[in-house]
């Protein structure tokens, strides 16, 4: 025996109604009633105000610091790298932030940025060291804290910049807020680490990696989770 479903026969889709004239002019008026035309910040004054802001901090304690005694040549060597890195801070603003989301360099790019870039800069900082002690030496008394005092100050100057970089860019990354949060805390790393590099009489090795350089590869992985909170729209 044969049994067929009986279905429910198709009905028209009835409109839904529409509010009057004076109903909906209320309406809009309602919720509009707060609104003001506002333009953001376009992405080249963001670009230049994240420069300025990193150039300012390290500037300002260049200054401070420059009577300060150093190994001869470390001061104006410091200087000359950190016009190296500021070029390289430049890069990553631009490879990361400059364009719109969505049609901004390649995901696997800016992750190599975020990744090879820190490492680089303690690679570079190793290799700058005028001179070296034995790490029980630099982990013991007196250069321990100073090693601790250094790092601190490090992280306070990367906390300022990231921290400012970060309110530039709020809300503009609804596609990669993580990646690009790690190029933004690399930006404050990189930008601590120098300004602490030239405002701290200690040139040697150990206590340079790990008080200037350490910082900008704990602010890119610091960076990807605050941009995922910061920066989504």
């Amino acid at each position: 025996m044969k049994t067929t479903d009986s279905e429910p026969p198709d009905l028209p889709w009835q409109a839904p109604p529409m509010p009057s004239g004076d109903v909906s002019r209320a309406i809009r008026e309602q919720c509009m009633c707060d609104m003001a035309k506002r333009r953001g910040m376009s992405t080249r004054t963001r670009l230049l105000a994240s420069l300025g802001l990193s150039l300012g901090v390290f500037a300002l304690f260049a200054w401070l610091t420059r009577d300060q005694y150093r190994i001869e040549g470390t001061f104006r060597g410091a200087l000359i790298g950190a016009a190296g890195w500021g070029i390289v801070q430049t890069m990553v603003l631009w490879f990361g932030l400059a364009t719109p989301p969505g049609r901004r360099f390649s995901r696997r790019l800016r992750l190599v940025l975020a990744v090879v870039t820190p490492v680089l800069f303690v690679g570079y900082i190793a290799h700058a060291a005028p001179e070296w002690v034995t790490f029980h030496d630099v982990s013991h008394g007196a250069r321990a804290a100073h090693v601790v005092r250094c790092t601190l100050a490090g992280l306070s100057f990367s906390t300022l910049i990231s921290g400012g970089v970060f309110l530039l860019w709020r809300g503009t990354d609804p596609l990669t807020p993580g990646l690009t949060g790690a190029l933004v805390g690399l930006i404050g790393g990189l930008a601590g680490g120098l300004t602490i590099g030239i405002a701290c009489p200690s040139q040697e090795g150990w206590h340079s990696c790990i008080s200037h350089g350490l910082g900008a590869i704990a602010f890119a992985g610091f960076g990807w989770a605050v941009g995922r909170r910061l920066l989504v729209p």
